[in-house]
């Protein structure tokens, strides 16, 4: 039983499609069923069953899948520490942030990060903050930029910079024409909010409630850069982190009445290896840069 074994099954199994597994994988779709035929042999036993064009997983399939997780995981760790101690930053990782600071923060990091480190592979997900600690979690990835505190006990987390919560209106909208806010100034108004599995907006619900407002919300967005776009059309207003929003020219963003929503940013994981270990220190000396900048 081979690596490249474990890998293809693995591709082949989470997306359950021998084409698109191919793809992914940079191997043409006949490699792969080759692969997967190897493994199956080896193991005397089918772990897909295909019926015409759908592909699932057998009742093998499935049990061999969370063995073989971890046995990748398990080798990539060990050549991971090989490599710490001959000096070496190879091998791969994966980062995942909320979608407006993977393109708005994230992507400066990761291609200072990618030039000191050229041998790394690097894998970049977005996703909600929910999303990010499930995967810090379950070890399928490595570091999360999110909104802290983190939920579950078992994920560590440092603090990176501080931001604040602001009301994001398009410069064409009533509210651009203010200086500052009352509650009265956006209690009615329709709102787009993102995804109540978002930190923030969590936070959020307990701003509302403090203040006594009762939003008007007629829309939620998952994609941040979705819930720009609908903003930047006149009708809704949103509240989101004052960093990702402040260098748009077609946005007016705008504190909160008091006391306002300050909300901390940080990184979570479980585990460090080296790489990621530097990548951290890259994360937190860049950070310092942030704040002022705002």
């Amino acid at each position: 039983m081979e690596l490249r074994h474990l890998r293809y099954f693995i591709r082949a199994a989470e997306l359950l499609n021998f084409t698109k597994a191919a793809e992914s994988l940079y191997v043409s779709q006949p490699t792969l069923s080759v692969q997967v035929h190897q493994l199956e042999q080896e193991l005397g036993t089918e772990l897909f069953a295909r019926v015409g064009r759908n592909v699932r997983l057998t009742e093998s399939g499935n049990v061999f899948l969370a063995r073989a997780y971890r046995a990748v995981k398990e080798l990539e760790e060990g050549g991971r520490e090989v490599d710490a101690i001959k000096g070496l930053l190879r091998g791969n990782m994966c980062v995942a942030s909320l979608p407006l600071y993977a393109s708005k923060i994230l992507t400066g990091w990761i291609s200072a990060f990618s030039e000191l480190h050229p041998d790394l592979s690097i894998k970049v997900r977005a996703g909600t903050s929910d999303d990010i600690e499930a995967g810090i979690l379950a070890g399928n990835m490595d570091l999360g930029l999110t909104i802290l505190p983190a939920q579950h006990p078992d994920i560590i987390s440092r603090e990176l910079f501080r931001d604040e919560i602001v009301v994001v209106a398009s410069k064409n909208h009533d509210l651009a024409k203010k200086k500052t806010l009352s509650v009265s100034d956006f209690q009615s108004l329709p709102m787009a909010l993102p995804s109540e599995r978002i930190s923030a907006t969590k936070l959020l619900g307990a701003f509302f409630e403090q203040s006594g407002i009762q939003p008007k919300v007629v829309l939620t967005y998952e994609e941040g850069h979705a819930l720009i776009e609908l903003v930047k059309r006149g009708k809704f207003i949103s509240f989101l982190p004052r960093l990702c929003v402040k260098s748009d020219p077609d946005l007016c963003a705008l504190p909160l009445p008091a006391p306002g929503m300050p909300i901390s940013n940080g990184v979570l994981w479980t585990n460090l290896t080296p790489a990621t270990q530097a990548l951290l220190d890259l994360m937190t000396e860049q950070a310092k840069e942030l704040e002022g900048a705002g």
